[in-house]
């Protein structure tokens, strides 16, 4: 259960690569932290890693019953297992607690207030940067469209057309500044957006191309991904409030553990992500590809091991 990223192909990858290395010198910065959260338990010393799980939607998250999974809860496992080792650390045991909230801007909201630690699968922005801390990325995806095949996904081909898009995401805001000429639908969560995509209410979606790939059987199997150059690519990570103070040094370093370990084929850490972007999942990425990704973020991170 990890998390998705890169692009549908080598090509789409390669390009991700370049937009996770700008996500990530935006996140190793020195700055002080910029929440103003108020005082709240902190996580070594309570033992609860107090997660935002946002939406229901693959590939980040999968959910049955009261139980969550999926690529952003693989992160989640690893940033959790690296508590426990820190000097930090008083609390007997660790868990993860997951406060469930149905939009990216929500579970922000929550974070500056004090009310949870982190969240995992944040598609990093400049101005979301401005406000909290980014791990280094773990995944990259790019904004595309779900369409009929007749519609290529250039801003010519969508002229006039009517896209769904989710209210306040990355996406929204780069298709509405990449097409003029378009009208704007917008759905409150990425539950809603599929819904209806998926009952003909909206025949465009605009989108994370990770989101999209991994619905996209389930919402709309005729439908295309397209285009093929995504309009903005963007890294994945998880972001870190000012609840519990070094957080953001232990996360960063389980995040490229587990990076690591796929690199160095460990069997564990492979199943798990490729459970999620592997071959066999909607994403279809090989390993070779997650792989590439995985040492281009490790290579400009310094320090990291395995050990």
């Amino acid at each position: 259960r990890t998390v998705r990223f890169m692009g549908l192909g080598q090509r789409v990858a390669c390009g991700l690569m370049a937009c996770s290395v700008l996500a990530l010198a935006a996140c190793q910065t020195s700055e002080p932290s910029k929440t103003s959260a108020p005082v709240a338990p902190n996580a070594f010393e309570t033992g609860s890693l107090r997660a935002l799980v946002i939406g229901e939607s693959l590939p980040m998250v999968a959910r049955s019953g009261d139980s969550f999974d999926g690529l952003s809860f693989v992160v989640l496992e690893a940033i959790r297992d690296q508590m426990k080792t820190a000097p930090e650390a008083t609390a007997a045991s660790y868990s993860i607690d997951p406060v469930a909230v149905s939009s990216a801007q929500e579970g922000l909201e929550k974070l500056r207030r004090g009310e949870a630690d982190l969240a995992c699968g944040v598609a990093f922005s400049w101005e979301r940067q401005r406000a909290f801390d980014f791990t280094i990325p773990f995944a990259s995806g790019g904004v595309r469209v779900l369409a009929p095949d007749s519609i290529n996904g250039t801003p010519d081909s969508l002229a006039g057309q009517t896209i769904g898009v989710v209210q306040n995401s990355v996406a929204a805001e780069v298709l509405a500044e990449s097409i003029a000429n378009a009208q704007f639908q917008s759905f409150a969560t990425p539950v809603e957006a599929l819904a209806a995509f998926s009952s003909g209410e909206i025949t465009v979606l605009g989108g994370d191309s990770l989101w999209l790939k991994a619905n996209q059987a389930e919402a709309a199997p005729n439908a295309v991904l397209v285009p093929d150059r995504a309009y903005a690519r963007s890294g994945v990570g998880c972001v870190v409030g000012e609840a519990t103070p070094r957080l953001l040094n232990v996360s960063n370093l389980a995040i490229g553990r587990l990076l690591s370990g796929y690199v160095d084929s460990d069997p564990s850490v492979r199943a798990e992500i490729n459970r999620w972007i592997g071959g066999d999942s909607p994403i279809a990425l090989s390993d070779e590809q997650i792989s590439s990704f995985f040492r281009m973020v490790l290579s400009t991170t310094a320090q990291i091991s395995s050990r």
